[in-house]
């Protein structure tokens, strides 16, 4: 037991500066690795791998059909005409009892 920590004891810590020299000096003596040894790729190839990804995902999407489109799309522009409609209203009334604001 008493040997156990006596080595526990004596044992340099892994972490902290001394480590960091120790990386730093080995990082100083390898040689210098090129672009595609460090797996690195070039702005093309991944432009070229993210449009390849881009094609694939587009064939995984479920489309609807051209009566669903123009379904939603009549939805879409009777919703405006609706809130077009209301907020012009409301801009008339304002727009009355600001004029007769001014005017008493």
């Amino acid at each position: 037991m008493a040997r156990e920590m006596a080595t526990k004891t004596t044992q340099k810590p892994r972490s902290g500066f001394g480590s960091a020299l120790g990386r730093a000096r080995a990082a100083q003596q390898a040689p210098a690795k090129t672009a595609a040894q460090q797996g690195r790729v070039s702005v093309w190839g991944r432009l070229k791998r993210y449009l390849r990804e881009v094609k694939v995902e587009m064939g995984k999407v479920t489309w609807p059909a051209r009566k669903e489109v123009a379904q939603a799309t009549s939805v879409v522009i009777v919703a405006v005409v609706i809130a077009s409609a209301y907020i012009g209203v409301l801009d008339l009334i304002w727009s009355y009892i600001v004029k007769l604001v001014r005017l008493g």
